[in-house]
């Protein structure tokens, strides 16, 4: 792993996240924080059991709703591995093709609204209760960016392994902000791919099964991965 390649990709987060920010509509200032707000009327404090239930029973749901697309990935990964066995290919190779595609569109996706919108993100990051006041509105500028840089990096560019870190990095920090959020009984959503907030406490849950899920794959992709371009093994899945 190339050190350079982490330290560069934390530069282009920090200038397109400050270019954002003083183009933005929605800016906010480079310090201070937003205001904490009131846990919402009602919000539930569940136990272990009754969130990982509630978590699953969001995960369903998600599936049914996105069913095609699932089933679209599912077929694209089979694919991969497919045609990696009949080219005599390593299939890992095919599997960390499609996770690169998989996460790196996730990550653009779910950076999409925050970085859009770095006052409404600024205010949700206040609510996790975690950073200092005066840090808090610079993360929020911060983090969109390089959930940007690290989708795009993952996808795009040769660095497998570099990128793959990076996710890594990105997954451990938002299961230790959710599992305090939900240790401390904060009423407040994931803040992933919406800054709205969550429906209920499932949402949270699934939220953090979902990115603790996902740490495994990654990790994996750490070890496994090499110097190389998505776009390659896709010249050869679409070939085969």
């Amino acid at each position: 792993m190339k050190f350079k390649i982490l330290f560069g990709m934390f530069l282009f987060a920090a200038l397109l996240g400050v270019s954002n920010n003083l183009v933005n509509s929605n800016r906010v200032t480079w310090i201070g924080s937003a205001e904490v707000m009131p846990k919402p009327e009602g919000w539930p404090s569940l136990t272990l059991r009754q969130g990982v239930a509630g978590g699953v029973k969001f995960a369903k749901h998600e599936i049914t709703q996105h069913s095609i697309l699932v089933g679209l990935s599912l077929l694209l990964l089979a694919a991969m591995i497919r045609i990696a066995y009949r080219r005599h290919k390593i299939v890992s190779a095919g599997i960390i093709s499609w996770l690169r595609i998989a996460l790196g569109l996730m990550f653009l996706l779910a950076a999409y609204p925050k970085f859009s919108d770095p006052k409404a993100f600024a205010l949700l990051v206040t609510q996790y209760q975690m950073l200092p006041a005066f840090a808090v509105n610079l993360f929020s500028i911060m983090l969109p960016a390089f959930e940007i840089t690290t989708g795009l990096v993952v996808i795009f560019t040769p660095f497998e392994k570099e990128g793959s870190a990076a996710l890594w990095l990105l997954l451990v920090m938002f299961i230790v902000a959710l599992s305090s959020a939900l240790y401390r009984g904060l009423g407040i959503a994931c803040g992933c791919f919406d800054i709205e907030g969550a429906a209920d406490a499932g949402e949270t849950w699934f939220a953090l099964l979902r990115d603790i899920v996902l740490l495994f794959p990654v990790t994996w992709m750490v070890f496994k991965a090499r110097r190389r371009f998505v776009v390659d093994f896709l010249r050869d899945v679409l070939a085969g």
